[in-house]
């Protein structure tokens, strides 16, 4: 598997040699994303994340404050991305998204990890599961339109669940037997959002993309606030190719005190994406 700095070299000279056979303006048959009703992006992503977490086992037991990536590093992952919208009337969208991962690694701890209630300690081999799901649904409106480029301001709701999960077999030592150890958390943070986006048309079938998402709520147990900042060029000569590279990053702080997961979440993440577009 290429390593991220290659996968994105070779996006972006693929890209490039695609500007340079590109006729310099834009194709009469080509799609026009100011104007096509429906749109639909796949992709993937290169993604470095930074997550804080601790978890308590109840109000009296406080977990260790955990850097996952440090602790137990990025492992394999599995990486999906899809982006939707309809047009449904000149300035009004209705956009969609899903996105996310999981990571799974086996370690030997070098200090010892309370989560949730457990106890792991020093040297236990521990196998460690970090998975996080992204959805959004929201409604945009372009309050300002030219021929040449679009600006919209948006309003909708983001779901972001997150899970993690340990687990070790402690071995037997004198007259004890051997025990299994696990533990797991996970949050589900609703957060309205609200946000800016830009479209403009570039020469040769290009397309440059940005937006900009932010939210803080505080409610009962529970307190938390999403960043989610995108920027994203493609090119689209026939509504059923369309290539893309871009950078995106989204940040998420939850703060709960639930059956589920009481603690603190801290979590970033941000790389390059990669996609496929289709525009009609």
């Amino acid at each position: 598997m290429p390593q991220p700095s290659a996968l994105v070299r070779s996006s972006l000279a693929a890209l490039a040699g695609l500007c340079l056979l590109s006729a310099p303006a834009r194709a009469s048959d080509a799609p026009d994303l100011l104007t096509d009703r429906f749109n639909v992006t796949l992709g993937t992503f290169v993604i470095n994340t930074d997550t804080l977490i601790r978890v308590d086992g109840d109000a009296t037991d406080l977990g260790t404050p955990i850097n996952w990536e440090e602790t137990f590093g990025q492992g394999e992952a599995n990486r999906f991305r899809a982006d939707a919208y309809w047009r449904f009337a000149d300035k009004h969208k209705i956009r969609a998204l899903a996105f996310g991962s999981s990571t799974n690694r086996s370690v030997t701890l070098s200090q010892e990890i309370e989560f949730d209630g457990v106890t792991y300690p020093v040297n236990a081999k521990v196998d460690s599961e970090f998975g996080f799901s992204v959805y959004e649904l929201s409604y945009e409106y372009a309050f300002l339109r030219r021929a040449k480029y679009e600006l919209a301001a948006s309003v909708g709701v983001h779901y972001t669940d997150v899970e993690a999960s340990l687990a070790a077999t402690l071995s037997a030592q004198g007259n004890t037997a051997s025990r299994r150890l696990s533990s797991d958390a996970s949050v589900g943070a609703p957060l309205p959002v609200v946000g800016l986006r830009g479209t403009w048309a570039l020469p040769g079938n290009f397309w440059l993309g940005a937006s900009a998402q932010y939210f803080k709520l505080a409610i009962g147990d529970y307190e938390g606030d999403l960043q989610d900042y995108r920027v994203a060029l493609h090119w689209q000569p026939s509504k059923w190719v369309g290539l893309g590279v871009g950078y995106n990053r989204f940040g998420l702080n939850v703060d709960a005190k639930s059956e589920s997961f009481t603690g603190n979440l801290d979590w970033v993440y941000e790389g390059p994406i990669v996609f496929y577009n289709v525009s009609f």
